[in-house]
């Protein structure tokens, strides 16, 4: 039906990678793209992380599918027991945020191998219950706005130059 309504329109819809959908995980991911070689995905590979409660270093073959099929990449960073780090700034994350990085460079180095010279981002870190929130106060970890106004310039830095 989103194919349909993307030849009809001519607005691309693209299915996202996300913990409670279709596309919860990269071998399930994997396993639609072989039978619908042309599903666009919206890549947001921390609920994978989360899924997986890895870095996804066993399913490249996955991630290099998922990739190429990729037309909008949600710029969330997330680890291995959580869907969004509290603060990509900050140190104890670069793990994580350079895993993603990585993984953004690679969507955007296949989409130019295949032509298409556009691929759209949003800087996504999201309210509770993504952001972690203090005990008892209830008061976020960090601010939500300023993280990803920072991702926003940390990816055209990272993958526009």
């Amino acid at each position: 039906m989103a194919s349909e309504i993307t030849k009809s329109t001519g607005i691309p819809i693209a299915h996202e990678t996300h913990r409670n959908k279709a596309l919860f995980a990269a071998h399930i991911t994997s396993h639609f793209l072989e039978r619908i070689p042309n599903l666009p995905i919206t890549a947001d590979f921390s609920h994978w992380c989360n899924v997986s409660e890895s870095f996804l270093e066993d399913q490249q073959g996955a991630l290099e599918k998922a990739f190429r099929h990729t037309i909008h990449i949600h710029a969330r960073v997330g680890h291995t027991q959580s869907a969004q780090v509290t603060d990509p700034r900050h140190p104890e994350w670069k793990t994580a945020l350079t895993q993603h990085t990585r993984w953004w460079k690679s969507i955007v180095e296949e989409n130019r191998k295949i032509g298409r010279t556009e691929i759209t981002i949003t800087p996504e870190f999201g309210p509770a219950p993504y952001m972690p929130l203090a005990p008892i106060t209830q008061e976020p970890l960090a601010d939500q706005w300023e993280i990803n106004r920072w991702m926003m310039e940390y990816l055209r830095k990272e993958l526009v130059g």
